[in-house]
C-alpha cells in the first residue's frame, strides 16, 4: 500500500500522470481535501482509495496508515513530522518526504524552522528509513506561486523594478520534473532509500536574465529599472513603516541578492533525473497564461 498526500496539488498532478503512464498496479491510498478536484484520480484506472482529512489532525493521520508501507508525502515540510509519527506507529518502512532547499538560505527566518523540522525527522532513521527531496522554486503553471506573478506583473506593467543588479543565480525546477522525480525515487529504492537530493531546473540563470527571458516570451517590451541595494533597502524600511499591508520585507529584498542554485549530479546518478531548461519550461505557463487573458477579454 502507497500512502500519497498533496496528489491533487502543482507536481502531485504530475506523480499522479506518471504512474498512469506507468500503469502502477500497487494499491494507493491518497489524503485529499474534502473540497479538493478528484476528477484525475477518479478516471487514472489505477487502484486508488480516496481519503478525507487533515495533515494537522494526528489521530486521523494515524489511523488512516493503516497497511501502508510506503509514503511519498509532497504537501510540504510544515506537516512532515505529524506524517512520519504516524508513519512510525504503523510500522510503514519508508518514507519520501519532498521538502525544500530553503534550508540553505542563509537568513534565519527563512531556514531555521525548515532545518528544525528536517534535521529532527532524519534523526528518526533508525524507525524508518526516510529519503528527502529538496526542490527549488517550482513554476509550470498557474498553480506556482512566483513564476506566474513574474509573468503577469511583465505582462500588465512596461517598467520592472530590479533590486540590486539582478546578477544572481537561480535555477527554478518544472512542476512536471519533479512529479516525475517522485516515481524515479519510488523505483529505484535500492538506490534512493535514506538518501537526500536537491532538485533543480537544468542549468542556473541570473535572474535578470530570466526577467528578460519572460519579457521576450511574452513579446513585451519591458524596460528594466535597476535599483541600487541601499536604495531598495531604505524604501523597503520606510514602506513597510507606512503600510500595514507590505508585501516585501527588508530580509526580502536581502534575499534576492542570494544565490539559489544546486547540483542534482546524485539523482541524475541515482535515478537518471534530467530536468528540463527555464527557457523550455517556461513556455507552456506563459501559453497558459496568455490563453486565461484572453479568455478573460472575451
Amino acid at each position: 500500500m502507497l500512502f500519497v498526500t498533496g496528489i491533487t496539488g502543482h507536481t502531485g498532478r504530475w506523480f499522479l500522470d506518471r504512474l498512469i503512464k506507468e500503469n502502477y498496479q500497487g494499491k494507493i491510498r491518497c489524503l485529499v481535501r474534502e473540497n479538493s478536484n478528484t476528477e484525475m484520480l477518479d478516471k487514472s484506472g489505477l487502484s486508488i482509495e480516496k481519503v478525507n482529512g487533515s495533515l494537522t489532525d494526528k489521530t486521523f493521520l494515524e489511523s488512516s496508515m493503516a497497511g501502508v508501507k510506503i509514503i511519498v508525502h509532497i504537501s510540504g515540510i510544515l506537516f512532515s513530522n505529524n506524517v512520519v509519527e504516524a508513519a512510525i506507529a504503523n510500522n510503514v518502512r519508508w518514507a519520501i518526504l519532498v521538502h525544500t532547499t530553503g534550508r540553505y538560505s542563509k537568513y534565519k527566518s527563512a531556514s531555521d524552522e525548515y532545518i528544525r523540522i528536517e534535521d529532527d525527522i532524519l534523526n528518526l532513521r533508525d524507525k524508518i528509513s526516510i529519503t528527502v527531496l529538496r526542490p527549488t522554486m517550482i513554476y509550470g503553471s498557474s498553480k506556482d506561486k512566483n513564476m506566474f506573478k513574474l509573468i503577469d506583473y511583465l505582462y500588465r506593467n512596461k517598467i520592472f523594478p530590479l533590486f540590486g543588479e539582478g546578477e544572481n543565480l537561480m535555477q527554478p525546477v518544472h512542476a512536471k520534473d519533479l512529479g516525475y522525480a517522485y516515481y524515479d525515487v519510488l523505483l529505484n529504492k535500492d538506490k534512493t532509500l535514506n538518501k537526500e537530493y536537491n532538485l533543480s531546473g537544468k542549468r542556473p540563470i541570473r535572474y535578470i536574465d530570466l526577467v528578460k527571458c519572460v519579457s521576450q516570451k511574452l513579446e513585451r517590451k519591458n524596460y528594466i529599472v535597476n535599483l541600487p541595494l541601499w536604495f531598495s533597502i531604505i524604501s523597503a524600511k520606510i514602506y513597510n513603516k507606512i503600510s500595514k499591508n507590505a508585501i516585501i520585507s527588508v530580509e526580502q529584498v536581502l534575499r534576492m541578492q542570494e544565490d539559489k542554485d544546486f547540483d542534482y549530479e546524485n539523482a541524475t546518478k541515482d535515478f537518471g533525473y534530467s530536468p528540463v531548461s527555464f527557457e523550455d519550461g517556461i513556455k507552456e505557463e506563459i501559453k497558459e497564461y496568455l490563453d486565461n487573458f484572453e479568455m478573460q477579454r472575451l
